[in-house]
């Protein structure tokens, strides 16, 4: 019986530190929060969160993909990025979803990589060719209890989520994107 025992103990301890890891690498995961737009995000590892501009109302964060450094937030036209932009739902044009794609793609929308959607919640997606070479990909949802005064049918807010970013990036930079739209929660307050 004590060989026994003497044998789980090294099995024990290897779970007990394979879950002390586990937890030390959750614990130590950057949280985006924002609270006015109900907007829960884990900041992927391969992601850097931009700073929040301050004396500014914030509407989600700006995250720089690949190795740019912490100056290209102040640039994002020529970085590597995602951002999550959340704003009331207060105009006739972008209140219904395919009117909100196609204000964020200002301009003609192409057709997406396939099975972009934010899980749980209706969503419309578009590519856009910009100049220089940059791509964006949208992802667009909106959510949130409707304004009986603007309008009872739409929910209260837009989400615009966005890839930007360059051809010979862009299959590494849709896995990172993908990430975002699996794990980000959008719950506004009902």
């Amino acid at each position: 019986m004590k060989h026994e025992i003497m044998m789980g103990l090294p099995q024990l301890f290897f779970v007990l530190v394979a879950a002390a890891m586990l937890n030390a690498v959750t614990v130590n995961q950057q949280i985006y929060r924002n609270e006015e737009f109900g907007t829960t995000l884990p900041i992927p590892d391969s992601a850097h969160l931009c700073p929040e501009p301050e004396n500014e109302h914030i509407h989600g964060p700006v995250m720089l993909l690949g190795t740019a450094e912490a100056k290209g937030c102040g640039d994002l036209e020529h970085s590597r990025s995602i951002l999550i932009f959340a704003s009331y739902n207060v105009a006739d044009d972008t209140k219904k979803l395919p009117d909100f794609l196609k204000w964020q793609c200002g301009g003609p929308c192409l057709p997406p990589p396939s099975d972009l959607r934010i899980t749980g919640l209706p969503s419309a997606a578009a590519r856009v060719n910009r100049s220089e070479g940059w791509i964006d990909i949208i992802v667009v949802t909106q959510a949130g209890k409707p304004d009986p005064d603007f309008d009872p049918s739409v929910p209260l807010i837009n989400y615009d989520l966005r890839l930007h970013t360059k051809p010979e990036h862009l299959k590494e930079d849709l896995r990172v994107f993908r990430t975002v739209l699996e794990t980000v929660r959008l719950s506004p307050a009902q």
